[in-house]
């Protein structure tokens, strides 16, 4: 490997990019301004830096596995948007996040934590709005950020960022599940908890939001073009999404481990689940399956035998 490209992964391994090594004196001036300035001050530099005028915040909402980086990467490639280089609970300590507490992707477990409502502290926002400055583009746009416990947030969120839109994603239970335990240590009952869990308060918070549009994994991925116009329009955009995204592989981790162009991996997921698993997912996760339109899907004769 050349050494200038070792050198780059490097410094985007402990955080540094997209600025380059310019990250080595910008990051300890972006910290002595947050430490020197007044809170007035401070937001004239983010609103400056930040540059909103007419656009607005898009937060986007989705437990992890349900499609929420496929939305991402089809959302960065409009150039209306500015989408952040990683979720934003990675650049900033103003927000809970789940790895700093030991949960990983079992966030739901502390909703003490992690559900903000209007009532909820105000002053984290300023910093987060500081941090993410830092990393977006500056030019004009939309700001979009994507971090899984939005979907628990998103009254705090509507508060603090206005204006804002919030653009969520479900997926099939049996999929997530399957996908939370084949990339973390979540047992299957933790899995079930946590999709039954953030999806009830998110669709419960989502009653007082401005703007909210419910997306799902499998309209995403078999009525794509149906789907990407329904984002269009709720977005207020005139320009369409870029079609030929969806169609080149995208390089992320799925069933198969292997880039694949846009495409439902449901089934691939139900084959690797057991009899046992199935019904422990419907036991814990069955009212929400119902209420967002999921049904049991039909198991394959060859799929994994029970536990």
């Amino acid at each position: 490997m050349p050494s200038r490209l070792r050198t780059r992964l490097y410094w985007m391994k402990v955080g540094l990019l997209p600025y380059g090594v310019e990250g080595l004196w910008r990051r300890p001036v972006h910290r002595a301004r947050w430490a020197l300035r007044s809170p007035e001050a401070l937001e004239r530099w983010v609103d400056r830096r930040l540059a909103l005028g007419d656009d607005y915040w898009l937060f986007l909402l989705g437990v992890s596995n349900s499609g929420t980086t496929i939305l991402t990467r089809l959302l960065a490639s409009h150039p209306a948007l500015r989408v952040l280089p990683k979720e934003g609970q990675a650049l900033t300590d103003a927000v809970p996040s789940a790895n700093r507490f030991g949960l990983g992707r079992r966030w739901t477990e502390r909703l003490d934590l992690f559900h903000l409502t209007e009532e909820s502290d105000p002053a984290p926002a300023l910093r987060a709005k500081y941090d993410w400055a830092y990393h977006f583009e500056r030019r004009p746009g939309v700001l979009v950020e994507k971090s899984p416990p939005n979907a628990v947030r998103t009254r705090w969120l509507q508060a603090n960022f206005r204006p804002a839109r919030f653009l969520a994603i479900t997926r099939h239970p049996y999929a997530v599940c399957e996908g939370m335990r084949r990339r973390s240590k979540a047992t299957i009952e933790d899995a079930a908890r946590q999709w039954a869990t953030a999806n009830e308060v998110m669709l419960a918070d989502a009653a007082k939001l401005e703007h909210f549009l419910l997306l799902s994994y499998e309209g995403l991925t078999e009525r794509t073009d149906e789907t990407l116009e329904r984002m269009r329009a709720f977005l207020g955009l005139e320009l369409p999404f870029d079609r030929s995204v969806a169609e080149r592989p995208l390089r992320m981790v799925n069933v198969e481990g292997e880039p694949r162009p846009l495409q439902n991996f449901n089934l691939k997921s139900l084959e690797r689940l057991t009899e046992e698993e199935i019904a422990t997912i419907d036991r814990i996760a069955g009212p929400m399956m119902e209420r967002l339109g999921y049904v049991p899907l039909e198991r394959p004769a060859h799929a994994g035998a029970s536990a």
